[in-house]
């Protein structure tokens, strides 16, 4: 290439003819023609802006320029309607993001504040088991009196039994019923509370000689 300068900027010149050794070239007048008007001022631009801008590393500045080339090409080739339309989508994407990107904001908010929420409701709890402060106060003389729940507050307070419940169907609350019945340590429940042991139990297959239960086992 030969290269002119322009305003202190080395520029490409503007007429490929003028490249030395182009007609040396052992191809035909298509290819020189393609070099001429199409290759050319390409190349020629995008050197020039390369020595402009002098890239510590040139590939990927010219890979980067190359791109922006062929962006600014196809944009010139859209019509008024389709950049009009291109740039209301573009502008209804940007708004659904921004609108995401809120949301998201937002449920983590609510996250954190409901996590803060539990800490202290926590915290609370943790308070109410303390027993007060003056329970461990001596009675001196006078004679010892009974202690009662209220002595020491809703910390030594029994939280309500709630027995489990395990889904089973009528013939199988039946065949426990009869099996219950003969044992002695169930035989003199009343029927409400043998419904609770039966709906509590649950049905395990065993095979012929294993072991049902080992001392220790909870």
């Amino acid at each position: 290439f030969s290269f002119r300068t322009t305003a202190g900027v080395p520029a490409a010149s503007s007429n490929l003819p003028a490249m030395e050794g182009l007609d040396a070239l052992k191809i035909s007048e298509d290819k020189k023609n393609y070099i001429i008007d199409k290759l050319n001022p390409v190349l020629e631009e995008m050197v020039a802006d390369c020595i402009h801008k002098m890239p510590k590393d040139p590939v990927p500045f010219m890979l980067d320029w190359l791109e922006q080339k062929k962006v600014i090409m196809e944009d010139g080739m859209l019509s008024p309607a389709e950049k009009e339309r291109l740039a209301k989508e573009n502008a209804e994407l940007s708004a659904t993001v921004n609108k995401v990107k809120g949301q998201v904001q937002e449920a983590a908010k609510m996250a954190t504040s409901d996590k803060h929420e539990e800490e202290e409701e926590e915290e609370e709890d943790d308070e109410d088991d303390e027993p007060p402060a003056d329970w461990e106060k001596p009675m001196g003389n006078r004679a010892r009196q009974s202690v009662s729940a209220e002595a020491y507050g809703e910390w030594n307070a029994k939280k309500a039994f709630v027995p489990p419940v395990v889904p089973k169907s009528d013939e199988q609350k039946e065949r426990l019923k009869n099996c219950l019945v003969k044992s002695f340590l169930f035989s003199n429940l009343e029927s409400t509370d043998l419904g609770i042991v039966i709906g509590a139990m649950k049905e395990v297959n065993m095979t012929a000689g294993q072991r049902a239960i080992n001392q220790g086992d909870n």
